[in-house]
This record gives structure tokens, C-alpha cells and sequence, in this order.
């Protein structure tokens, strides 16, 4: 069976994994990213560590890569990378290509390649037509029309963080996970009862003391739960979808947020929307980078 190499770049981690057509991760290695960072070269030891995979692994002739930022119309480029700014502007494709002439290359935003995943192998029947939002480190969306990809005028649509919020602010500024941290600083310093320590808070404490009742970061999964459904009506307004994959680190949380996100839909959306609304999780998990990289393999 043919196998793919899934490249998933993160602002924390850079993943890569060997997939089968039938969307298995068979093998997966996560390089730290500031790791890479540190090196002289970010491309170069990006670049070489493809390079030894695809050594080690000969039988792998066609390789997805997931970025988190914008990319050329074309696919052959990086354009802006906020949180790996290593990437910017570089012609990756082109860079590969002249390492690897034997190899096919396929780039795409992470937020569409998880959508593409979550298309060929979701463990639940899905639609032609859906949007997809990622919640994570930032605001991520996609959207899957008639089966594929929608890429916008210039490549680079769906950017659901920059959505703008009743409060003035980008959905990104309100609920990306500084906005999260921020939010619980801010309380803390108020004196708001909670277990939560200001030294060092990530927003994975916030997550585990939320799933053990602590009222402040219950408090916060709440407001976030408003500021998405603010950015879902607005999605399902634009492109006039029934299904919503909610994907990125959300699943343990989701119950918090699902009570407010509804109030919101409900207030804002008339029948026409509402009727046959189907808001999910995505079901590829943590793998959904790797895997979603692999199936851009399918171009070919």
C-alpha cells in the first residue's frame, strides 16, 4: 500500500509522520521547533531533516507539508509565518525540489490540510460542503465546498481569527491561547477564587483546572464559548454551511464551551441556518496535522 510523508510545522513542535492511503500513521517523529530555531540555518535543517527521513524511508515518493500562516496562490511558497517567522517568503517547494527532483511536494495552510484529513478520513460520514476551525496556539479556519478546498481570490482565505467581535476586538485576540492566559491573569490579580498560580501559567493549566471545577477557569471556557459562536455565525453567514468541525485542543473542554457558543448561534441565527446545524469535534485528534498533510498527497 502507498505510504505518504505528513509534515505538520507548529510553533512548538515540527511532526512528521509516514501515513498509509488509508489514513493510519504508521510512524512519527516531533522535532521541537525552537530547536530548529536555534540552528544557523532554519531551512537548511528543515530541508535535512526531510531529506534523512526520505533515506531512511525509500519507498515514500510523494511528501505533504502543513503550514501555520500564509502561502503563494500557487502553493509553491511561504509568505508569513507569525509564530515561525523562519518561514517567510521562502520558495520551499523550489528549495526541495532541487534536493529531491524525484519527489513530489505538496504545501498547504494547516488549517486546510486538517480539513482535507478530516475529508478522507474522519471516523464519521462527512459532508461535501463544511467549515472547519481550529482552535489552538491561534484562530485557524478552512472551508471543504463540493468536496474541495476553498482557497479564496488569492489563496489565502478563511482566516476565522480576524474575525471582528462584538467587544472590538479579533476572535484570535479574545480566545487564542495568550488571550486565554491573559484572561486568568487578570483575575488572579483581582483576587477571583482559584487554584490557578500566575508564575508560569500556560493555557494547559487552565484547561485541567477548568475540568476540575475551578470557578475562574470555567468562567473563561464560557466567554470563549460566546467569542466562537460570534465567529461561527459569521462563518455559516459567508458561506451558508450546515456542518462545523471544531478541531485543535478543544475536545476536553468543549462542554464548557458548547452552553454559550449555542446561546449565541441561537440569538444571531435565523431558522434558515439553525435548521440542520451540525457543530462537531473533529475526530483525527492530535494526529490531525500529520495525517492532514499526508492526504494533500491525493492531488496526484
Amino acid at each position: 500500500m502507498e505510504e505518504y510523508l505528513g509534515i505538520d510545522v507548529g510553533g512548538t513542535n515540527v511532526k512528521i509522520g509516514i501515513v498509509n492511503k488509508n489514513g493510519e500513521l504508521l510512524k512519527k517523529k516531533k522535532h521541537p521547533t525552537a530547536s530548529l530555531q536555534n540552528k544557523k540555518d532554519f531551512i537548511k535543517t528543515f530541508v535535512s531533516i526531510i531529506g534523512k527521513t526520505l533515506k531512511k524511508n525509500p519507498q515514500i515518493r510523494k511528501v505533504g507539508i502543513a503550514v501555520p500562516g500564509m502561502i503563494s496562490k500557487d502553493r509553491l511558497s511561504t509568505i508569513f509565518m507569525a509564530n515561525v517567522p523562519e518561514f517567510n517568503n521562502i520558495p520551499l517547494i523550489k528549495i526541495l525540489k532541487k534536493s529531491h527532483p524525484n519527489i513530489s511536494f505538496f504545501l498547504e495552510n494547516d488549517a486546510n490540510a486538517a480539513a482535507i484529513g478530516e475529508l478522507h478520513f474522519a471516523k464519521t460520514k462527512v459532508p461535501k460542503d463544511f467549515a472547519f476551525i481550529t482552535l489552538g496556539t491561534g484562530l485557524g479556519g478552512a472551508a471543504v465546498l463540493n468536496g474541495n478546498i476553498f482557497k479564496g481570490g488569492n489563496g489565502n482565505t478563511m482566516e476565522v481569527g480576524h474575525i471582528m467581535t462584538s467587544n472590538g476586538k479579533t476572535a484570535e485576540d479574545n480566545i487564542g491561547k495568550k488571550a486565554l492566559i491573559s484572561l486568568a491573569l487578570k483575575q488572579i490579580k483581582e483576587g477571583g477564587k482559584t487554584r490557578l498560580k500566575a508564575n508560569d501559567l500556560t493555557a494547559k493549566d487552565i484547561v485541567e483546572a477548568a475540568l476540575k471545577d475551578d470557578p475562574v477557569a470555567i468562567e473563561i471556557f464560557k466567554k470563549a464559548g460566546s467569542i466562537l459562536g460570534e465567529s461561527i455565525v459569521s462563518t455559516i453567514r459567508i458561506l451558508d454551511v450546515n456542518t462545523i468541525f471544531i478541531g485543535g485542543g478543544v475536545s476536553k473542554t468543549f462542554e464548557m464551551i458548547e452552553k454559550t457558543m449555542y446561546e449565541v448561534l441561537n440569538s444571531r441565527l435565523p431558522k434558515y441556518y439553525l435548521n440542520g446545524l451540525d457543530i462537531r469535534l473533529a475526530t483525527l485528534g492530535n494526529d490531525a496535522g500529520i495525517i492532514g498533510a499526508a492526504a494533500l498527497c491525493f492531488k496526484e
